[in-house]
């Protein structure tokens, strides 16, 4: 008598960030906003003009504040062997050089705009940048007409939070500040 084959009860596929970048880079997601996460791919809107205004306020307010060389708008960022995300924006530690995705290395402000992604924002994108050691993370709230900061990654969470409100000087790391209207 043969032993009986194993019953399979995960038909999820899992991908390594190696494998999402192959698929990215032969175009398999056209027009989509796709992410991985954990493994698993999630797909998400593309940005409406409310949240590109919001975006537009704070990269102006940034562009009188720091040297064009290490803003960047939407980027894709690698947040472990498992997880590629895009943000909204990123301030560099220093310009980089070539065509790639960000390190949380090369980061010292991470930014996403939360017209429709709060909870998501809020939750799983700062624990997933506090894990990887980014210093400090945005997220502009339009809604509530605040900028959200965390700073201090400390055991996968920030350990210092502020509301900034819009029209009130918000600290950039090693710039000074600006001011969101």
């Amino acid at each position: 008598m043969t032993a009986p084959l194993p019953v399979k009860t995960d038909f999820k596929a899992r991908f390594t960030n190696a494998e999402f970048l192959r698929m990215c880079a032969v175009d398999a997601f056209p027009d989509m906003k796709i992410e991985l996460v954990d493994g698993q791919l999630e797909r998400h809107d593309l940005a409406m003009n409310r949240h590109a205004m919001l975006q537009g306020r704070v990269w102006f307010a940034l562009a009188g504040a720091i040297d064009a060389a290490v803003l960047l708008g939407t980027v894709g960022i690698i947040l472990g062997d498992d997880t590629v995300v895009a943000c909204d924006g990123a301030v560099l530690r220093k310009p980089i050089t070539g065509n790639r995705m960000l390190v949380p290395d090369d980061i010292a402000l991470v930014m996403e705009v939360a017209e429709t992604t709060i909870a998501r924002d809020m939750g799983m994108k700062r624990i997933k940048y506090a894990s990887a050691g980014i210093a400090a993370y945005w997220v502009i709230d339009g809604a509530r007409s605040v900028v959200h900061v965390f700073t201090e990654p400390v055991d996968g969470d920030y350990a210092e939070i502020n509301t900034v409100r819009f029209g009130q000087p918000l600290t950039v790391p090693g710039a000074g500040t600006i001011v969101v209207d």
